[in-house]
């Protein structure tokens, strides 16, 4: 039987900004997800790097007065030392400026015209520089009569010019076949069902060059220097380059042989790229899709998206490493974001959560439960604590079953790319040592060293406690390996750093004398830090609105509004209201209660603003059925034109989505 293998990347990042938190949370989960397959003994290649080429770099190189390599390589240099500091173990670290990547795109250049599926004609339309894409009228807005990319909020740029272009739409059919397996390559559930949609709105070929004379930073057209290749076939060849290239991966074997194991994890602003085009792509040039893309959402910080031109919203990652257990390097921040974010949707950072959980889960339980077993083990028998099996009856067998039960859960969750999950079967078995060190009561076993049986009881426990150490280290090294070798080290277990449990039974070992490994943070310690790491011009936050419940301020308890004075009939038959499909939903940029939702109405769809993000995770609400008021006067909301509205319930704060008890098409009418 051969030996699994395991192809993990993360997006690689555009160099218009250093390593933050967001860039950070990317790759820590896919860091963890290779170090969990490496320890299981998986053949595992794990990549990250940098995406350098495109107008928008060329814009920045030049305002700071520097040629564009020059940039590209200082932003470089900052993200590779970032990641050697954290401990990040990829494999590889691509550049797209670098010649075995720009011999990469040639040849996925040249296998696309092999194929026909390149072609000349003219581009007359809108292209968003932020995004490096081009826009339709559904994709920007109209302000003070200039058009404005949706994303960015800035101006678009009208382009016209001859262009290369790709045959996308020969690919419809077969995009919304594979997005139809079981389990779907695209995950999760709701981003499936987005570009699903997008891809059953119609798809128009793709422009794929820019003539050099527009945008000069960027690779050569194979045989048309004339043509720069556009970004995003730049970009997503970046996955082949390191495995030899295109023609490498067709040929198979080697390093090759990854491609059939790969797993690209994405932020939700790449996901169209990602799940749409790249496939098309592959398909085209004789190579098959990669086996999943996993989407996950935003960091927010207090509820704002990450920008450089916002300081309230810079999290600097280095600096909590830096300053918060030192000694642990940024395990207490990777743990936070791996445990406390599931994988797959949004997530908000406040320095307060991050202290809340150092505190209780690191501290509390995890650092508790070692610190007083090897206390009592050097108080009670010595620091050598030899090896014991499990009892055929009594507390040992309740816990060896109860940690296979946990060491399952825990699999299964790492192999679902689900840490948080992971994690939390692992702290399942940290609680119960815990507790079960209050019931068993050591001290006073301890008190007639003669006493045979209570003598086999305290040596029963305190190898529990050991080997549900030994397990918690091992299964948590994915996720803090710094940590995870520290609390190896105290047990007398070097030798285990880098495996993965097995068969349960405290094999024996040395124990060192107790030290801390998460040491406490004191309240006032924790204000001077927070104090610290939030950049001083941010100022004070402001303050909410009245009706914008807080995590300070709990949200208004519903009270009983009068009722309104009554209407006639002819007046409510005014109102059309109709079924509608939710197909898409996002956060609408600087407005923490608003939604933008694309809804499927039965003959078209609409773009509806609505004011229920403090109630529904934007996932959550993809293919839901609501309750659509048609006929209301399209108004224009924090720049985005709103064409309905959704009925919910709630007075200061909404509880629920009106819907209907069963399936109806969209566009039903509701009287």
């Amino acid at each position: 039987m051969s030996t699994p293998r395991f192809y993990v990347t993360t997006p690689i990042y555009y160099v218009n900004a250093t390593p933050h938190l967001g860039t950070f949370y990317s790759t820590v989960v896919a860091d963890a997800l290779a170090r969990y397959h490496r320890a299981r003994g998986h053949e595992t290649f794990f990549l990250t790097g940098l995406d350098e080429h495109g107008q928008k770099i060329e814009r920045i190189a030049r305002e700071r007065g520097l040629e564009p390599q020059a940039y590209c390589d200082g932003i470089a240099a900052q993200f590779e030392e970032t990641w050697k500091r954290f401990g990040i173990s990829n494999d590889d670290f691509v550049r797209t400026t670098s010649p075995r990547h720009e011999k990469a795109v040639a040849e996925m250049w040249k296998r696309l015209a092999d194929a026909g599926d390149i072609y000349e004609a003219e581009y007359d339309g809108m292209y968003c520089v932020g995004c490096e894409e081009a826009k339709t009228e559904d994709d920007v807005v109209t302000e003070n009569g200039e058009k404005l990319c949706k994303i960015h909020l800035r101006p678009v740029e009208r382009v016209k010019e001859k262009n290369y272009f790709f045959r996308l739409s020969k690919y419809a059919q077969r995009l919304v076949d594979w997005y139809g397996q079981t389990p779907s390559p695209i995950q999760p559930e709701s981003r499936r069902n987005e570009v699903l949609s997008f891809v059953k709105s119609g798809l128009r070929d793709l422009s794929i060059s820019r003539k050099a004379s527009s945008v000069t930073w960027g690779l050569p057209v194979p045989g048309d220097p004339s043509h720069t290749v556009y970004v995003w076939i730049d970009a997503l060849t970046n996955y082949l380059t390191v495995l030899g290239g295109p023609d490498a991966v067709a040929a198979g074997g080697g390093k090759a042989d990854f491609w059939k194991a790969s797993h690209h994890l994405i932020a939700k602003d790449i996901l169209r790229f990602h799940a749409v085009y790249w496939p098309a792509m592959l398909w085209s040039a004789g190579l098959e899709p990669p086996r999943e893309i996993f989407c996950h959402g935003y960091l927010t910080v207090k509820g704002q998206k990450i920008s450089k031109s916002m300081p309230a919203t810079r999290v600097d990652p280095s600096a909590i490493a830096a300053e918060l257990a030192p000694d642990l390097n940024s395990d207490p921040l990777r743990y936070f974001v791996l445990r406390e974010y599931t994988f797959g949707g949004d997530g908000d950072f406040t320095y307060e959560a991050l202290f809340q959980r150092y505190e209780s889960d690191l501290g509390n339980d995890l650092g508790n439960l070692l610190n007083r077993t090897i206390a009592m083990a050097h108080k009670f028998v010595g620091a050598t604590l030899p090896a014991r099996t499990p009892t055929t009856v009594g507390p040992s067998t309740i816990f060896a079953e109860q940690a296979a039960d946990a060491l399952q859960n825990c699999q299964l969750a790492w192999d679902a790319l689900a840490p948080s999950t992971a994690l939390q079967a692992t702290w399942g078995i940290v609680r119960e040592a815990n507790a079960h060190i209050e019931r068993t009561k050591p001290w006073a076993l301890a008190k007639d060293p003669n006493d045979a049986g209570k003598r086999g009881e305290l040596l029963d426990m305190l190898a529990i406690c050991c080997e549900t150490l030994r397990w918690a280290a091992l299964t948590i090294a994915p996720a803090m390996p710094t940590a995870a070798r520290e609390i190896l080290r105290q047990l007398g277990r070097d030798a285990d750093v880098g495996t993965w449990p097995s068969v349960w039974g405290w094999p024996g070992g040395t124990l060192t004398e107790p030290v801390p490994v998460f040491p406490r943070v004191d309240p006032e310690k924790q204000s001077a830090l927070i104090s610290k790491w939030v950049p001083a011009e941010a100022g004070a936050p402001a303050a909410a609105p009245a009706a914008t419940p807080t995590a300070a301020q709990p949200k208004a308890a519903h009270t009983e509004a009068a009722l309104p004075s009554e209407i006639a009939m002819d007046d409510f038959a005014k109102i059309e209201l109709r079924t509608a499909k939710v197909l898409t939903a996002e956060r609408v940029p600087k407005a923490d209660k608003l939604l933008k939702l694309t809804l499927d109405v039965g003959t078209e769809q609409r773009t509806v603003v609505s004011g229920i993000a403090g109630a529904y995770a934007p996932e959550a609400l993809v293919g839901k059925t609501v309750i659509y008021l048609a006929n209301l006067k399209p108004a224009k909301i924090r720049g985005v034109v709103s064409q309905g509205m959704i009925l919910a319930a709630g007075d200061a704060e909404v509880l629920s989505l009106s819907s209907v008890d069963r399936d109806v098409p969209p566009g039903s009418r509701v009287r």
